[in-house]
């Protein structure tokens, strides 16, 4: 991973990395609050030889009693020291309690050596501190006779504990909850197969990007974006997937398309109704198809009757332009109809194919809205019949486990993918449209009106008298 990778990791995770800090920081505190406090008082010991009228001898003495004081410090602990203590300050601890409250270190290259006691009085740890310093001197100069002790600091009582120290745990827990934080949020990363950029997307579906859709919170209330207002920028970036569309493949041009997804909720009949709805507005003639026989939404979202649509014409109940309604400029919507009780055998008829092919008469496009591809196999049987597909993911939800055995579906029964969407992107703001990741071209909304229509087919749209709304039958 890059260093910009692990920013953006840590950006996007930084909640997880806030709670690791809180916790850390908060275990600091409390072991601090719950730590006795410790005080710690020294005296310092001077050790020398006997002096001597020959300087040689003298030499030599101070010589060896420079190398022994390491030695000499080790006394601290002795039976001799201690019991000097316990006599002296009558304190009524055990010999290893007291040893344990004791300490000498003997300083670099220096014939000095810091006697050291530790309590959680201030008093008391004086008091020992001075006590053990004398009770070493003597038991250091009554094993050897050539050693001279002069205790030359004596200790005073510490003004404050040496611990616990509470700045310095809270920056330990800090940094600590910073750094396993930002290591558990690194392994959660790379463990996490969910598509989360265009690129992943593409090379994970190994099709070509058709667009990203910026994830808008007026979704809900505006599903067609080109009917919420005119900078818009989710209705730009279905603009920008219709241009992808038509330049797409120049020789083979699809005009039979279904949209399909992974699982559901990932936003694949909104990219079919705004896809429909933006090519309407380029001046095609469209024909929406609902084909999710199991979860039919598209006449809910655009609030239309669906009595009678798809199904009704597969059974031959009625003819396809008596159900088609006519929901905008150049826009027409084939509803689901009644819920048969076996989809997928209705949808695997080869008169499916004939009904929809017959739509081209009269249309230029024809978006189908299809079934998940891995629920069921009703998807897959639509997209088998169209000219081309478009598979939609959605940022953070689709994983590319289910991307790539999405692919895999489309691959055996020979369905042509025409590229991928990205929906529900994450925006970043920024100065101009307020997006920073993906800003869309507005190349296919300035084309001239009349550029566009050169490149339909020869076909145009039905008239009033070919496509009746009056006809639908209730």
């Amino acid at each position: 991973m890059t260093l910009r990778a692990y920013l953006r990791v840590l950006r996007e995770r930084w909640l997880l990395l806030l709670m690791f800090v809180l916790v850390t920081t908060s275990a600091a505190l409390l072991i601090t609050y719950l730590t006795p406090k410790s005080y710690q008082a020294s005296a310092q010991v001077l050790v020398s030889s006997s002096a001597s009228a020959d300087p040689s001898i003298q030499a030599q003495s101070n010589l060896y009693v420079s190398t022994q004081v390491p030695t000499y410090a080790k006394v601290i602990g002795s039976p001799d020291v201690l019991k000097y203590v316990q006599d002296d300050l009558h304190l009524g601890l055990s010999d290893r309690d007291l040893r344990d409250k004791l300490s000498a270190v003997a300083e670099t290259g220096e014939s000095i050596i810091n006697v050291t006691a530790t309590d959680g009085s201030p008093v008391r740890a004086e008091h020992l501190a001075n006590s053990a310093a004398r009770g070493f001197k003597q038991a250091v100069e009554g094993y050897s006779s050539s050693v001279k002790l002069f205790v030359t600091r004596p200790a005073d009582q510490p003004t404050g504990p040496t611990s616990p120290k509470p700045f310095l745990n809270v920056v330990l827990g800090v940094l600590l909850g910073l750094l396993v934080g930002a290591a558990v949020a690194v392994i959660r990363d790379v463990l996490d197969n969910r598509v989360k950029t265009p690129e992943d997307l593409a090379k994970v579906a190994g099709a070509s990007l058709m667009g990203v859709i910026v994830d808008d919170e007026t979704t809900e209330r505006h599903p067609v974006a080109t009917r919420a207002g005119n900078r818009n920028i989710r209705a730009e970036n279905f603009r920008q997937l219709r241009a992808n569309l038509q330049f797409a493949n120049v020789d083979h041009h699809p005009r039979v398309i279904a949209v399909t997804s992974s699982i559901p909720a990932e936003g694949k009949t909104t990219v079919a109704i705004n896809l429909a709805s933006t090519l309407a507005e380029a001046g095609f003639s469209v024909c929406l198809v609902d084909a999710d026989l199991r979860r039919p939404s598209v006449a809910k979202v655009l609030g239309l009757a669906s009595p009678v649509g798809l199904t009704s014409v597969l059974i031959q109940q009625v003819q396809v332009t008596e159900v088609l309604q006519h929901v905008g400029s150049n826009l027409y919507v084939l509803a689901s109809g009644p819920t048969p009780p076996n989809p997928s055998e209705v949808l695997a008829s080869s008169y499916v194919r004939d009904v929809i092919r017959s739509l081209l008469t009269h249309v230029d496009y024809v978006i189908v809205d299809t079934a998940p591809l891995l629920p069921v196999a009703d998807g897959s049987e639509v997209a088998a019949l169209a000219d081309g597909t478009l598979l939609v993911a959605r940022h953070g939800v689709t994983t590319e486990t289910n991307l790539e055995r999405s692919v895999q579906t489309l691959e055996r029964v020979d369905a042509k993918v025409v590229g991928v969407v990205l929906n529900r992107m994450p925006v970043k703001r920024n100065s101009e449209y307020g997006y920073s990741y993906y800003r869309t071209s507005e190349a296919a909304h300035s084309l001239p009106k009349e550029t566009e229509t050169k490149r339909r087919s020869r076909r145009t749209a039905p008239a009033a008298s070919e496509i009746k709304k009056e006809g639908i039958r209730t």
